[in-house]
């Protein structure tokens, strides 16, 4: 009897490297990004959608440190965050969080600053951090959970070609009462027939 194969293997990297579009430039976060990262984590209507009320200056120093720290996507549940830069002004940021390494599947995240709304800022550099996370990590799949109420984020998901798979409802608890979660997802053979 021949032996089953297995699943092709997720590969991961010491930490993701800088990736760039024709408008962006997407590189770690640093403490030197505090003064950006700030103005718009510290915003009710950024953090709206958040599993966070908006930050003081000290806590969100303090979660950049963090992420200085944790760039390798190694081990499940480990997370990345890439500072989105246009014209070297800090304009956002995404991230990618290994969820299952046994069945390479990474989730994908984003927060931009208001002030760049509606400049495909947010399509760009996610777009480029999916064609990372499939072509350099060999992921099989990408998630995004989201709250059902974030239209931004899910007309996004759309763009990227994510499907909505699931609606999970009131499966976390989120300030102060229990939430529902969107869940989108594209499997690499979807990603590839879109190219």
């Amino acid at each position: 009897m021949p032996t089953p194969a297995l699943p092709p293997e997720f590969r991961p990297r010491p930490s993701l490297p800088v990736l760039r579009t024709e408008r962006l430039t997407l590189r770690a976060v640093t403490s030197a990004d505090l003064d950006a990262v700030y103005g718009y984590l510290s915003r009710e209507e950024v953090c709206r959608y958040l599993l966070h009320e908006p930050l003081s200056r000290e806590e969100t120093e303090r979660k950049l440190v963090l992420a200085e720290k944790s760039t390798a996507l190694r081990a499940d549940g480990d997370t990345a965050r890439l500072a989105v830069v246009h014209d070297d002004e800090v304009v956002g940021e995404v991230q990618l969080t290994l969820v299952s390494a046994a069945t390479a599947t990474v989730e994908i995240g984003w927060i931009f600053s208001p002030h760049v709304a509606g400049r495909g800022y947010a399509t760009e550099a996610a777009r480029v951090l999916l064609d990372h996370a499939f072509e350099t990590l060999n992921a099989h799949r990408i998630i995004a959970h989201l709250h059902p109420d974030n239209t931004g984020s899910s007309r996004l998901c759309e763009r990227l070609g994510m499907r909505h798979e699931a609606l999970h409802r009131s499966d976390l608890w989120v300030k102060n009462g229990w939430e529902d979660t969107s869940i989108y997802a594209i499997l690499r053979r979807d990603w590839a027939a879109r190219r």
